[in-house]
């Protein structure tokens, strides 16, 4: 038994290490077979501008191949890089080596008609790569400083791109990011982060998933919004895309300031015109053409003018004759003289001093104001006043009947204000105390008025206690006090406080051979009644 166990073993490690020979045989043949296919393949395209690719890996190259490639960014894979440097040329490159593997072979020519074509092969697990140049026209080589000078553009353009603060990509002619600079790649970071162990993905993942590619050479700009992770507020782009070749270049601008003040500035014009809804007072601004370019309801309701007619942007004078025909302006004498007033109307309100109150014939009256605006235009503002003036003429009226009635008493009576102007004399004041120089009461006070009474009197007591009674400018109990006029003539001088911290002097004849007993108690009950009324 224990023989039989030893001998099983033995032939259990034979099995083992055979099998392991067999598939290290099978790997070395298969990769002999691969080694030996790149090289014939390479072989072949010595001198030429020859690629081999397993995949999306660059296995081998021509030395004329490696030095184009030199040029290639790290960031991107070997056939990315061999993609974006042949685009130029050959724009549809990826999507014509999409069925290489099913096909085994293609000629892919020059999108420019110039000399030149790639040729495309696949055997064995391997892509071909082969930039052919015409037989006739060969590939001539460029002298060493005009090489210098182009490398050292390419670098400075290539700078400008990648420290560029805008947003800039590029895609081919199927849409593919094929390029984008810094700013573009760190925005889409931030947008799509990935882990500390992850590979970042080329290419980056779009931060504008619906840019349009412009349809001619004119450049095409539209507003985007991005939806930054860290910020509550989203950020505004104006993206700018132009058509170069079969690719398309794309800028983006911060534009959320922008975006922020147009925003601000149409809330502030619908709060203006929520307001001007609002308004009692019709109003209409008329541009530097003189059309009418806005108006608020009020307007409407004012005139009567129909919305229509408004809507349709009427000119100043439009308006003007259709307010005519309504008899919602005052009728003037003649069409000539009415429209030279239109042109006065035009003419004052551009210089801010048009200020006109129309009397309509319906009883109506509307302040009509000019106002000057920038640019030319004008703002005619309407208010209905006709209530404003009514009261007006009403308190006018009450005022004038008091004055005249105080001016038909035949008791002297004079009023001062609280400063001591005077504001009202009646006439039998005027007539005892002489009439007033210039005729007009305005331009006399207080000091004046008992200047003259004491040049026309006897010295009282009384003027001194008048003089004190003003001077606290104050209410008062009324009183009485006598005094002597230079003809001998006795008369009662009545103080009376008033509201508002006025003061009325009345002069009251004392009872003589001439005014029958009882008659100064009639002129003071007079006197009551009126200032009662």
């Amino acid at each position: 038994m224990e023989r039989y166990g030893f001998l099983d073993i033995g032939i259990a490690v034979f099995v083992g290490a055979a099998i392991a020979c067999a598939l290290l045989l099978v790997w070395v043949r298969l990769n002999r077979t691969s080694s030996i296919a790149a090289r014939a393949l390479l072989t072949e395209a010595e001198d030429t501008v020859t690629f081999l690719f397993d995949d999306d890996h660059l296995i081998d190259l021509t030395p004329r191949a490696r030095s184009l490639m030199s040029h290639g960014d790290n960031l991107r894979s070997d056939w990315e890089n061999l993609l974006s440097l042949l685009s130029a040329r050959f724009p549809h490159m990826r999507s014509q080596c999409s069925d290489l593997a099913s096909v085994g072979k293609k000629t892919i020519t020059a999108n420019d008609n110039q000399h030149g074509w790639i040729e495309a092969e696949y055997w064995n697990g391997i892509a071909r790569i082969t930039l052919v140049q015409d037989q006739i026209h060969p590939d001539e080589t460029l002298d060493p400083l005009s090489a210098e000078a182009l490398e050292h553009e390419l670098e400075t353009l290539r700078s400008i791109g990648e420290d560029s603060p805008q947003l800039i990509w590029k895609r081919d002619a199927e849409g593919v990011l094929v390029w984008a600079n810094r700013a573009y790649i760190e925005l889409s970071e931030a947008i799509y982060p990935v882990g500390p162990h992850d590979i970042l993905p080329w290419p980056p993942r779009a931060v504008f998933d619906d840019s349009i590619a412009p349809a001619g050479n004119a450049p095409l700009i539209d507003l985007k919004r991005v939806d930054a992770p860290d910020s509550d507020d989203p950020i505004w782009y104006e993206v700018t895309s132009l058509k170069r070749g079969t690719n398309t270049i794309h800028f983006a601008v911060d534009a959320t300031a922008v975006v922020a003040a147009r925003e601000a500035q149409r809330t502030f014009v619908q709060t203006l015109t929520k307001t001007f809804a609002q308004l009692s007072v019709g109003l209409a601004i008329f541009d530097e053409d003189r059309r009418l370019v806005l108006f608020n309801p009020a307007l409407i309701d004012l005139t009567g003018l129909p919305a229509e007619f408004l809507i349709n942007r009427p000119t100043l004078f439009s308006v003007l004759d259709r307010l005519r025909d309504q008899n919602m302006i005052p009728e003037p004498k003649n069409y000539k003289t009415w429209r030279d007033q239109v042109a006065a109307l035009e003419a004052a309100a551009e210089q801010g001093s048009y200020n006109e109150m129309w009397s309509l014939p319906n009883g109506q009256t509307l302040r009509v104001t000019g106002n000057p605006h920038p640019n030319g235009a004008i703002a005619v503002l309407l208010e209905d006043i006709s209530d404003e003036v009514s009261l007006t003429r009403k308190y006018r009226s009450q005022i004038d009947t008091t004055t005249a009635t105080i001016d038909n008493l035949i008791v002297p009576v004079v009023v001062f204000s609280s400063s001591g102007s005077l504001i009202l004399a009646n006439s039998a004041y005027r007539q005892l105390w002489g009439p007033r120089q210039g005729g007009s009461v305005s331009n006399q006070d207080f000091t004046d008025e008992i200047e003259t009474w004491q040049a026309m009197s006897a010295p009282s007591p009384v003027w001194l206690k008048l003089k004190e009674t003003l001077a606290r400018r104050s209410s008062d109990m009324p009183w009485n006090g006598s005094i002597w006029l230079d003809s001998h003539v006795e008369v009662i001088c009545h103080y009376a406080p008033l509201p508002d911290g006025n003061h009325q002097i009345t002069f009251i004849p004392s009872a003589n051979e001439n005014q029958p007993d009882g008659q100064i108690e009639t002129l003071k009950l007079q006197e009551s009644q009126t200032l009662t009324s």
